[in-house]
């Protein structure tokens, strides 16, 4: 089976929406002509294929979404408390570079 057909029918279809939606359009075709002939094996009817790719994508693309949104921010040195600043064994060198970078001893 080939999805040849519903890619060809889709990106007319691409054409006319309007222009802010088109890129979608064309997001949903790219995602169909990346699909391979072992992909699709379990499939009999193209355009059931067609929708469980562009879903299986979507959600993907939601969970990398999420995972994005949910990492930390990183971690500016301005924002730590001031026993942070002190050096990991408290030595002379380690104050003075963090009395330099503005931290002061408490």
């Amino acid at each position: 089976m080939e999805l040849d057909g519903v890619i060809l029918r889709w990106k007319k279809t691409t054409r006319a929406l309007k222009i802010h939606e088109q890129e979608y359009g064309r997001h949903l075709t790219d995602v169909l002509e990346r699909v391979t002939d072992a992909q699709l094996v379990h499939f009999q009817d193209p355009v059931e294929a067609a929708a469980f790719f562009c879903m299986l994508d979507l959600l993907k693309r939601t969970r990398e979404k999420r995972i994005r949104d949910a990492a930390p921010e990183p971690m500016h040195t301005d924002s730590l408390p001031r026993q942070q600043c002190l050096g990991a064994d408290g030595d002379v060198l380690d104050v003075a570079a963090n009395l330099l970078n503005g931290c002061r001893r408490p």
